[in-house]
């Protein structure tokens, strides 16, 4: 193998592992004291405010929903019904965008193929420039963001955000990873 065969497959293992892994991102108003936060409640009448324009089963929606409820309750905050009687409330949003990822990856059957020619020994040639194709991979990448806002000051004081590329099974809502991903999102609340 050439040293640049062995870049080019580097190069795609690593863009491969880019692709599969998510992010998680968390911003929040430094001015707010988040040590008070003992009571939460859902923002609106529907924790869900927006979708994307792909249609998001309702299971999903009520997964995370639940997930967020189940995992703020663990750490000792109590859900109420009425928002006005809430320290902070709480909503999320659930977005889907597609997208391409071209990668160019060596053609070893053109490469050989290119040494054999018509009219000359069966002794094959040194190609001059290896033959490479470009694969193009189709994906679907998630993003589910919770908003917390301070219900006294009726401002928003926290956001959290997690992006990671979506299985097949959880396209069609046959897949349960809600709880995870509300879990590591959740997991930058309160910020220290």
């Amino acid at each position: 193998m050439t040293l640049r065969t062995v870049l080019t497959l580097a190069a795609a293992l690593s863009l491969a592992g880019c692709a599969t892994s998510g992010r998680i991102f968390s911003d929040y108003d430094q001015t707010q004291s988040f040590a008070d936060y003992k009571t939460f409640a859902w923002a609106g009448e529907a924790p869900m405010v927006s979708v994307d324009n792909r249609a998001i089963p309702p299971m999903v929606t009520q997964e995370v929903a639940e997930a967020i409820k189940s995992d703020l309750t663990a750490r000792g905050y109590v859900f109420t019904q009425d928002v006005a009687r809430a320290d902070f409330a709480v909503s999320f949003t659930i977005g889907t965008r597609d997208g391409v990822n071209s990668i160019q990856v060596p053609d070893y059957f053109m490469q050989s193929r290119a040494a054999w020619t018509w009219g000359t020994p069966y002794w094959p040639r040194i190609p001059t420039m290896p033959a490479t194709r470009t694969e193009l991979r189709e994906y679907t990448e998630g993003t589910l963001a919770i908003d917390i806002y301070d219900v006294g000051r009726k401002a928003p004081v926290w956001h959290g955000t997690g992006q990671r590329n979506l299985t097949r099974a959880e396209l069609r809502g046959e897949s349960n990873t809600a709880a995870q991903d509300v879990k590591l999102i959740l997991a930058e609340f309160p910020p220290s």
